[in-house]
């Protein structure tokens, strides 16, 4: 007899992501984005994590770039809101450029589209003079 498994409804998919975040399971992040994804944000001047990464390889860059550039003090996704395929993420960070020593405090919101519960277009909305500050 085959046991069915209940497919994830998308926040659970969002929700595990930031656990595998946490926890330092980019893999995690990795198998829940198509090959095609688009991982973006704002354009910004010296923070190496600004921009666009496309693809896997893309979105494993931008996670490598990221340790290498910030150390958290603390990374907190607060609500989540779902409207079909789309998940909303509004959240907190804390940490500061490792380059500079210079800190970072601000809200964040975060936008993922999925496609057959895979995450195929993320788009970060932040504080860019507050991140640009720490960076230079």
């Amino acid at each position: 007899m085959e046991t069915l498994t209940q497919p994830k409804n998308n926040v659970q998919i969002i929700q595990q992501a930031y656990a595998d975040f946490g926890s330092g399971n980019i893999q995690g992040i990795l198998d829940v984005c198509t090959d095609d994804i688009i991982w973006t944000g704002a354009e910004n001047p010296n923070v190496p994590i600004a921009g666009t990464f496309k693809g896997k390889d893309g979105v494993m860059k931008f996670f490598t770039t990221l340790a290498e550039s910030i150390d958290y003090s603390s990374f907190e996704p607060k609500e989540f809101f779902i409207d079909k395929d789309v998940v909303i993420v509004l959240g907190h960070h804390t940490g500061k450029a490792k380059k500079t020593g210079k800190s970072f405090d601000h809200d964040w919101c975060m936008i993922f589209r999925l496609r057959g519960e895979k995450v195929y277009h993320y788009y970060a909305f932040l504080d860019t003079r507050d991140q640009a500050e720490s960076f230079k």
